[in-house]
């Protein structure tokens, strides 16, 4: 293959498993004028489909086949039996029939044709490696299972994908096809990688290119496929082609590892050692690195021209390897890895051993359905169910699992096309009907004269008084309600609020409890509030259960950042507080970030109970900022970065490492000329940039002398950790004798053992104390000078620096990224982030819109179910003509 030909092209899904990535599936559109070249690169490879010849040959034929109905082939000449020629192959690409020449469907607007959209079909990388070590018959097995899979999921495209696009009267419409024609070319290397020597062995990748080149309409004519239609149902068609793969190797006994992989949407086959596959992924490994830097500069997958590119600019050498006898070297490798030939033969018959118990698919998917979000839509559930069928039954079968759930009306249709299931619905309604029945009731009662001296001694401590919306908030939640909630914007005195109703209730008599779902955030209410104690919302919830824990009519529930519980902790939480007659105070913002995991109920809760919301920011210090934050909150964020700008706020630098570099080296600028104030920085991208930036930031302190010389390293961390450091606890330590760190609180170190991987740090608890942490055995710890939006909410700071623009940014986490600081708020973004190599103004756009989509939660229960939505759209209808009918009969037309 010449060196500018087409390569193997990187994938839309590349599954990351034990440390090891792999191509699974990719789409991506084919140039007209690159028909005759990609003509001969589908077709030239020379040994069973490897990019290495023994004999320098670049004309040996590679396995492959036509793919289209019996009659459309013969219209062409073609024959699904026989291999596809090059010459057939060309002309098809040009837009050509091979038998008489003519034109097969009408060149485009422009005059072009597309030469057709291809579909790359992988298996998990253990499958790969596998078929690279086991003989020949059962490689041919391996083959022959990959083929029918990919066959099964091209007619699952044809039959449910609709790729033809017509246009009549001005209205588009998409309709199914009656047969596509498609030609599929297996290959069985990849592409050496950056890092590899020329004359190296390339790695194993099974894996076929299916060419789509045209779709054939009702009347008999061809058009052109719709690859936006193909782009958009990659996922299904690459879980349904995995679905496949797997039941057709469990028939050749086969052990079936189900639910591997990235959010577990893959499977491996059991038994092939983890190294192995690890090290046959270089070139995956090359192109994945190459797809997370596009997401962090642009925020969303790379799409096909991009994706051809990124491949080309990981392209490795290839010229000096003709020679070598890559089945050797292969199976070399397999044998140093444990795989010899021979145990590839054992694993044929480990089925019976590896695959006992049964699966309940049916539990499983209901699970998944609302795992992340309350509502899904019909591609994600269809995904999702072939996803699970992997390993434990046909695609068909959860087609029909289902269907089998929405009859039972487990599954839920809903308005719009999207899903819930049963359970979550009456969760969500169930927890609606506590909050309206306690609504009414009469709990936790206050006097007047309590809520005064509560706000005597509130306004003492922060030198002032409450302002009127304050009190207003504060005769709200502490009316008669059982439940109440506080809605309260960023920087607006959330914290003031509840902590005089804190105090109100513990005046007379009242047991007040702080809960929030991260430990940190309760601890931290409990010590602004001087609540009398706090735990976590599980904790709570489960002290109650076991006993631990009493709740009763003198005790006050108070939930901070309430807007982050998923519906199943609100719902619990409500139920238990119900239960007790306990009062229950929910506080948070749902425009702020929201649960991991199904959510929206907070916001749904808004009509059912007292409510009230802060809207005036005293936290910036700046009244332009206080409406740039409002602005962006709302989604309106152009004029907010405007006014950054306008402020000398807001730098554009070429590249993300520049931008982090400068929020670096501003940070140290300012927090040496800030005494006593907190200086934070703040990412919305990756744990691993997170991570380059404390390493940077711990860099400055040690150069100016601030840190102990020793460091303790942490596994994982580009770090140690030195005396002085700033560290937070990313998950809960348990120490012995004394109550536990929780997740997110922080400290300092004081001390790191020269002989062993211990640390002391000193918390910063409202008691401060001196924990020891064994970072051999307790590893979750970061330097803290840099934080996740995640962790960010909920502090304040005098300043903070904001590196955004990635492929998270959103309207949430850029508002709650932006009100952190009282003084100062500096944003940095950068042009290879969004995409903009020219002027400032380009990539401030850019910025904009990121800021202003939302991945704001909705309970499913704000939509209708479908049967509902047709029957009130019945009943416009009928009202409607109902009208009509009485304009009528007045004479009125």
């Amino acid at each position: 293959m010449a060196d500018d030909s087409r390569r193997c092209t990187p994938c839309l899904e590349v599954c990351h498993h034990r440390g090891y990535v792999h191509r699974v599936q990719t789409t991506h559109k084919i140039p007209g004028d690159s028909a005759t070249r990609y003509a001969k690169y589908l077709t030239s490879t020379a040994t069973r489909g490897d990019y290495y010849s023994r004999d320098g040959a670049d004309d040996s034929p590679v396995p492959s086949r036509w793919h289209g109905s019996p009659a459309l082939l013969r219209s062409l000449g073609l024959d699904a039996d026989e291999p596809v020629q090059r010459d057939d192959l060309r002309a098809v690409m040009q837009g050509f029939s091979p038998l008489t020449g003519e034109p097969l469907r009408p060149a485009g607007s422009n005059g072009t044709r597309v030469a057709g959209v291809e579909l790359m079909m992988a298996p998990p990388k253990s499958v790969s490696a596998l078929w690279a070590t086991a003989g020949p018959y059962r490689r041919a097995q391996i083959e022959a299972a990959h083929h029918r899979a990919v066959a099964s999921a091209l007619a699952r495209t044809e039959r449910e994908v609709a790729l033809i696009r017509r246009k009549s009267g001005g209205v588009v419409r998409f309709e199914r096809a009656m047969s596509l024609l498609a030609a599929e070319f297996v290959h069985t290397s990849s592409r050496l990688a950056q890092d590899q020597e020329a004359g190296g062995i390339p790695d194993p990748q099974l894996h076929s290119h299916l060419v789509l080149f045209a779709a054939e309409r009702t009347d008999g004519k061809l058009a052109a496929v719709e690859s936006r239609q193909l782009y958009r149902s990659a996922r299904e068609s690459g879980a349904w082609y995995r679905a496949e793969l797997a039941t057709a190797l469990r028939e050749l006994g086969l052990p079936i590892e189900r639910r591997t992989g990235r959010n577990q949407r893959y499977f491996e086959i059991r038994g092939v050692p983890e190294q192995l596959a690890s090290r046959w992924s270089s070139r995956s490994e090359d192109i994945d690195r190459a797809a997370r830097l596009f997401r962090q500069r642009y925020g969303r997958e790379p799409r096909a021209g991009e994706l051809g590119s990124l491949t080309i600019a990981t392209r490795g050498s290839k010229s000096a390897a003709d020679r070598l006898d890559v089945n050797e070297a292969w199976r070399a490798v397999g044998e140093e890895h444990g795989l010899s030939a021979e145990r590839s033969e054992q694993l044929f018959d480990e089925r019976s051993i590896s695959n006992q118990g049964s699966v309940d698919l049916r539990a499983e998917l209901l699970e998944e359905v609302t795992r992340e979000r309350a509502t899904i839509d019909e591609r994600e559930l269809r995904a999702k169910a072939y996803e699970l069928a992997a390993g434990a039954c046909r695609p068909d079968e959860a087609d029909r699992l289902v269907a089998d759930l929405a009859r039972s009306g487990e599954l839920v249709r809903l308005e719009d096309g999207l899903w819930t299931t049963r359970r979550l619905r009456d969760l969500e309604r169930s927890t609606v009907q506590i909050a309206e029945r306690r609504a009414t009731e009469n709990a936790a009662p206050l006097s007047e004269t309590s809520l005064k001296q509560a706000r005597r001694e509130i306004g003492k401590e922060i030198h002032g008084s409450l302002t009127p919306e304050q009190r207003e908030a504060l005769e709200t939640i502490t009316g008669p309600a059982g439940i109440s909630q506080l809605v309260g914007r960023a920087g607006t005195g959330k914290g003031v609020v509840l902590s005089a109703a804190a105090r109100a209730w513990q005046l007379e008599g009242y047991e007040v409890i702080g809960t929030a779902v991260a430990g940190a955030t309760a601890q931290r209410l409990r010590d602004d509030a001087k609540l009398d104690c706090s735990f976590t919302a599980d904790g709570l919830c489960n002290g109650v259960e076991q006993g631990r824990v009493e709740l009763g009519p003198r005790t006050v529930v108070v939930m901070d950042e309430a807007g982050m519980a998923d519906t199943e902790r609100l719902s619990r939480l409500a139920e238990t507080t119900a239960e007790s007659h306990s009062k229950l105070v929910l506080a948070g913002d749902s425009a702020q970030l929201g649960p991991i995991g199904a959510g929206g109920l907070f916001e749904q809760l808004r009509d059912c109970v007292p409510a009230a919301e802060l809207t005036e920011v005293h936290r910036a210090n700046h009244d332009w900022e206080r409406r740039a934050w409002e602005q962006v909150r709302i989604g309106e964020p152009r004029p907010a970065l405007a006014q950054y700008q306008a402020h000398d706020r807001l730098h554009v630098h070429d590249t993300r490492a520049q931008a982090a570099e400068a929020i670096v080296a501003d940070w140290d600028e300012t927090r040496r000329n800030l005494p006593g104030g907190r200086a934070v920085m703040i990412t919305d991208a990756s744990n691993a940039e997170r991570d380059q930036i404390n390493a940077m930031a711990q860099e400055r302190r040690a150069a100016a002398g601030e840190l102990g010389s020793h460091r303790v390293q942490l596994p994982g961390k580009p770090y140690g950790l030195a005396a002085g450091d700033e560290v937070i606890f990313s998950a809960q330590l348990q120490v012995p004798g004394e109550r536990r760190v929780e997740n997110g609180i922080t400290g300092i170190v004081i001390d790191t053992a020269r002989h062993s991987d211990r640390v002391t740090i000193e918390t910063h608890e409202r008691q401060p104390r001196e924990v020891e942490v064994d970072t051999a055995k307790f590893s979750d710890l970061n330097l803290g000078y840099a934080l996740h939006v995640y962790k960010a909410q909920g502090i304040t700071a005098e300043t903070s620096g904001i590196l955004t623009g990635g492929w998270q940014t959103d309207r949430e986490h850029a508002y709650v990224a932006l009100s952190r600081a009282r003084e100062q708020t500096q944003i940095y973004v950068s042009r290879e982030d969004l995409g903009e190599a020219g002027m400032d103004l380009g990539a401030i756009e850019r910025l904009g819109e990121r800021m202003r989509r939302s991945g704001a939660q909705e309970a499913s229960i704000a939509r209708e179910a479908e049967e509902q939505a047709a029957e009130r759209q019945a009943r416009i209808e009928h009202e409607i003509e109902r009208d009509r009918d009485l304009d009528r009969g007045f004479g009125i037309e």
